[in-house]
C-alpha cells in the first residue's frame, strides 16, 4: 500500500512536471509569435508561472526563454541582413543596367555624328567633283 502511494504520488509529480513543461514551451511559443504589446501580458503570466515553480524548475524555463527568444532575434537579424543584401544587390543591378543604357546612348550619339561628318564630307566631295560631268 504505501509503494503504491509512492508510485502514485511520482506519476502525479511527474505529469505535473511535464504539464509544466509543455505549458512553459506554449507560453514561450506564444510570446515568440506576440506583438510587443501582447508579448509583455504573456510575459507576465509567464513571471507568475515561474513564481510557482522551484528554483531548478524556474532557472531551467528562464533559460529555455532565453535560448528561443535569442533564436528569435538571430532568425530576425539573419532575415534583415538578407533583406539588405538583396536590396543592395538589386540596387547594383539597376546602376549596372542604367550604366549600360547611357553607354547604348551614347554610343549611338557618336554614331550619329560620324554619319553626319560622313555626309557633309561626301557632299563638299560631291562639290569639289570636276564640273565636267555635268550636262
Amino acid at each position: 500500500m504505501k509503494t503504491r502511494r509512492i508510485a502514485l504520488l511520482f506519476l502525479t509529480l511527474t505529469a505535473s512536471l511535464l504539464a509544466d513543461a509543455t505549458s512553459v514551451d506554449q507560453q514561450i511559443a506564444a510570446m515568440k509569435q506576440a506583438t510587443p504589446q501582447e508579448r509583455v501580458k504573456l510575459m507576465n503570466q509567464f513571471k507568475q508561472k515561474l513564481s510557482s515553480m522551484n528554483a531548478q524548475e524556474r532557472e531551467k524555463s528562464i533559460t529555455q526563454l532565453r535560448q528561443e527568444m535569442q533564436e528569435k532575434h538571430t532568425e530576425h537579424h539573419q532575415t534583415q541582413e538578407h533583406s539588405q543584401h538583396t536590396e543592395a544587390q538589386r540596387d547594383q543591378m539597376q546602376q549596372s543596367e542604367h550604366m549600360q543604357r547611357m553607354e547604348q546612348m551614347q554610343q549611338r550619339h557618336e554614331g550619329e555624328q560620324q554619319m553626319q561628318e560622313m555626309k557633309q564630307d561626301m557632299g563638299e566631295m560631291e562639290n569639289n567633283l570636276p564640273r565636267q560631268f555635268e550636262h
